[in-house]
């Protein structure tokens, strides 16, 4: 009974994302970062997702590392995916500046910004969407993409709530330290659940 009390729904929730976040920092590093950090993000969506739809009430830190193992190729190739797309987008960027025809410039330039600006939106989707669908690897930036297009309240919703968020942390140094990317990615996968189509729910 008293658990369900919101007093206590919050409760658990916080220590839950205090946890989460831990549990991403200690197997990012584990990682060395550079293996680690998409499967611990993977992990951390996936297991958000549960926690959203309460469908699971296995430990967190067997949920994590269970998530952590079975997504640990698949998250790092559709992260490499996405940062050689951002990598890309980023060359084409500075690439522009040595384009002297102004009209050629302005063009080039606002096409490229717009793409940069999706581009960005599309990684607050990106995982999940890659814990929630069963999908090709290739697949999951163009789902991604498409929800930004169709679901542009959630979006902007999502975007306005990330700033709030670091504009916090910010302010509170030490939510930073105790919620980090554990209250981004509760948010992120709270609204992109609210996207999903209820036939795909």
């Amino acid at each position: 009974m008293y658990g369900t009390q919101w007093y206590m729904r919050i409760g658990n929730l916080g220590f839950n994302l205090v946890l989460l976040n831990f549990l991403w920092i200690v197997f990012s590093f584990f990682g060395l970062f550079i293996v680690g950090i998409f499967p611990a993000t993977a992990a951390l969506f996936a297991v958000m997702r549960l926690i959203i739809m309460e469908s699971d009430s296995s430990s967190i830190t067997k949920l994590f590392w269970t998530k952590f193992k079975s997504e640990f190729v698949a998250a790092n190739i559709v992260g490499y995916i996405m940062l050689f797309i951002g990598l890309v987008l980023y060359a084409d960027f500075k690439a522009l500046h040595y384009i002297n025809q102004d009209t050629l410039y302005t063009i080039l330039m606002s096409a490229t910004m717009v793409v940069i600006f999706v581009y960005l939106l599309s990684l607050m989707y990106i995982f999940s969407v890659f814990v929630h669908y069963d999908l090709k690897l290739s697949q999951y930036p163009k789902h991604a993409f498409i929800l930004v297009i169709a679901r542009p309240l959630h979006t902007l919703i999502m975007a306005i709530s990330i700033g709030a968020i670091s504009f916090l942390y910010l302010q509170l140094p030490v939510l930073l330290f105790l919620f980090g990317i554990s209250l981004i990615s509760f948010v992120l996968m709270k609204f992109s659940y609210l996207s999903f189509s209820k036939k795909e729910v």
